[in-house]
């Protein structure tokens, strides 16, 4: 089945095929915000870190805690000579974190050099997020407990190859993206 989000639809032949392709969307009437950072390398994806809910991004808890964090697990998964990439989100752009990265991080791609909202460019954007989230047994949240053992789950359960093939995809993507002068793609 196909989930259109914005409208809370599923199309799909039946209820057991929507069903099949995780087509149930359960929202509460209440939402609380869940903030989790992950990377993700051709060598798998790192351990991520779930903030409290509620808690929000500052430049102060990503040099703190996320850049240690990413650091580490870029050496784990990669060795001593990666690149960290980082959209344009306001923490990450901010002259500290910049500063801590120049210093920590043995090569970086600089806001300069990297597009503004470009999620056709981060392999956890068009690809993990979804893939965790269809990994993960939803029924099973009930708390907030059950739904980190969940989001843990769900990263662990994707496979080594879709998560090869979706960051072997980022070339590509990269150059039809040049082609369609930024525009977003199918």
């Amino acid at each position: 089945g196909i989930f259109n989000r914005q409208n809370d639809r599923v199309y799909a032949s039946s209820r057991h095929d929507a069903d099949e392709h995780k087509g149930t969307n359960r929202r509460p009437s209440f939402q609380k915000k869940l903030l989790v950072w992950l990377a993700t390398s051709k060598n798998g994806l790192s351990l991520p870190i779930i903030f409290e809910p509620g808690e929000t991004l500052t430049h102060e808890n990503y040099i703190e805690i996320v850049l240690p964090h990413a650091r580490a697990e870029g050496q784990r998964l990669l060795g001593d000579d990666f690149i960290y990439q980082q959209d344009n989100a306001t923490p990450h752009k901010h002259k500290d974190s910049i500063a801590w990265i120049k210093k920590n991080f043995p090569r970086f791609i600089d806001v300069k050099n990297w597009p503004p909202n470009s999620p056709d460019l981060n392999v956890l954007d068009y690809y993990m997020w979804d893939a965790i989230g269809h990994n993960m047994h939803w029924d099973k949240v009930k708390r907030y407990d059950s739904l980190i053992d969940e989001i843990k789950k769900g990263i662990s359960s994707v496979s080594k190859n879709d998560l090869l093939r979706s960051v072997q995809n980022w070339s590509s993507r990269f150059f039809s993206i040049l082609k369609t002068k930024s525009a977003y793609i199918r």
